[in-house]
C-alpha cells in the first residue's frame, strides 16, 4: 500500500490538507467528530491525536546537511553548502505516494552508444537503469538576506514521467 500508514489516496489527500492546515488539535477533533465527516468515508483516525500519530510513522524526507566552505578569495560572510545525500533524495522520491503511479520501471534502451548500450545489457533480468536528471540555476534570494545568491542544484527521476 504506497499509501500507509492509510488505505486509500484519497484520506492520504485528506489527512495531508488536515496536517497543513495549521488547525489545533481541537478543532480537527471538533472537526473530525462533525457527522459529514464521521459517517462519510471510514477514516484511519477519529481524534487530532491519532492523525498525529499516524503522521509521525510516515518517513521522512532526507536530512539537510551543511558544511561551510573555505573558499580562496576572502569574502565578507561565511560560504556555506547546504545539502542531501543524493541516494536518500531518490529514496524519497521512489518512495513517494503522489508520484507511485507516474514512475515506470520498464526497461528501455535508450542510449546509443555502445559502451553504454553494453552497460544495460549486463544488467540481471528484471532490472532497469535510474535516469538522473539534475539542472541548476542562479537564483537571487533578496528577502531578508541581503540581495544573496544561491546556486540549487534540482534533482529528478527520468522515470518520472514529465506530465506531472
Amino acid at each position: 500500500n504506497p499509501y500507509f500508514p492509510f488505505t486509500l489516496q484519497q484520506e492520504w489527500k485528506f489527512t495531508s490538507w488536515l496536517l497543513h492546515s495549521r488547525l489545533s488539535l481541537t478543532t480537527i477533533d471538533s472537526f473530525l467528530a462533525l457527522d459529514i465527516v464521521s459517517q462519510g468515508s471510514p477514516l484511519s483516525f477519529h481524534m487530532g491525536k491519532q492523525l498525529c500519530a499516524c503522521a509521525e510513522v510516515l518517513p521522512s524526507g532526507p536530512a539537510w546537511l551543511c558544511e561551510e566552505l573555505e573558499p580562496k578569495s576572502p569574502t565578507k560572510h561565511p560560504v556555506c553548502l547546504f545539502y542531501c545525500q543524493l541516494l536518500k533524495c531518490l529514496q524519497s522520491l521512489l518512495s513517494h505516494p503522489l508520484l507511485a503511479l507516474h514512475i515506470s520501471f520498464i526497461p528501455q534502451k535508450v542510449w546509443t552508444s555502445v559502451a553504454r548500450v553494453s552497460l544495460q545489457d549486463a544488467l540481471p533480468p528484471g532490472t532497469t537503469v535510474l535516469g538522473v536528471v539534475l539542472s541548476s540555476d542562479k537564483m537571487n534570494i533578496s528577502v531578508m538576506t541581503g540581495n544573496c545568491v544561491a546556486h540549487p542544484v534540482l534533482i529528478s527521476l527520468a522515470n518520472i514521467n514529465a506530465s506531472i
